[in-house]
């Protein structure tokens, strides 16, 4: 009887001894599994920027389309809202509004935001490399091809709400009318109006289908319905037109 209760004891013992081990292992761990979790929550998220919000954001965060992100002014809360819902041009990202994500892929990309990391983003963009560019056609494409601006070139109501769209729409960011910004192409050109009326197509297609690949300029055929395209060309058209005007010497 003693024998085997002396066996039992040493059992009990023996399994409280090996428990209290498990439990500082764990413990030990637990920081490294955390870590762990972490990096790949973040790893995620950066996979999610690079390939859908890097479009508009820019590779590093730095603007394009869309607002600089790095310098945000939003919090956890207020970028979570604005992914969720969409703002101005930016479409509605949660699956609620119509979107593709959920509400944890969300947070992430808030967290993500707030907490730039390029070293991770690198990750994520050499997991989702851009594809090679397509080589393009010599000429404007179908449907492209022989299209006619259904404006009459100046017309006053066109140029109008061309300048608002263009405005608005960000294209300023990249092309300044007036030179005081080197990014993009500047319309201010005496041959540039000449050159929208001989190959109106040629523009449609170029502002339709965008110019370079993924970090250049967008297709807008994607945001802007062809009506508010021919607007923009119209008021390139005018741009041209003054420009022109002033340096007729």
């Amino acid at each position: 009887m003693k024998d085997r209760l002396d066996k039992k004891v040493a059992l009990g013992l023996a399994l409280t001894v090996a428990l209290l081990l498990a439990t500082g292992v764990y413990w030990l761990t637990e920081p490294s599994r955390l870590k762990g979790a972490t990096d790949k929550y973040k790893l995620t998220s950066a996979e999610i920027y690079v390939q859908e919000c890097f479009y508009c954001h820019g590779n590093q965060g730095l603007g394009g389309l869309g607002r600089n992100l790095r310098a945000t002014t939003l919090d956890e809360e207020g970028l979570t809202r604005t992914i969720s819902r969409g703002v101005t041009i930016m479409p509605a990202w949660a699956k609620e509004e119509g979107g593709t994500l959920t509400p944890y892929q969300i947070q992430g990309l808030a967290a993500l935001i707030l907490g730039w990391d390029e070293k991770v983003l690198t990750e994520a963009r050499d997991l989702h490399p851009f594809p090679p560019a397509p080589e393009p056609p010599p000429y404007p494409p179908p449907p492209y091809a022989g299209m006619k601006n259904p404006f009459a070139w100046g017309d006053p109501k066109a140029v109008a709400a061309g300048e608002l769209i263009y405005e608005r729409f960000f294209c300023m960011n990249c092309h300044w009318p007036r030179r005081t910004k080197p990014y993009g192409f500047s319309f201010m050109s005496a041959a540039f109006s000449k050159g929208l009326e001989q190959h109106p197509d040629y523009y449609f297609w170029t502002i339709s289908e965008g110019r370079g690949w993924w970090l250049a300029m967008l297709p807008c055929k994607y945001i802007l319905p062809p009506t508010q395209r021919w607007e923009i060309l119209n008021y390139l058209w005018a741009m041209g037109k003054e420009y022109e005007k002033v340096h007729s010497y």
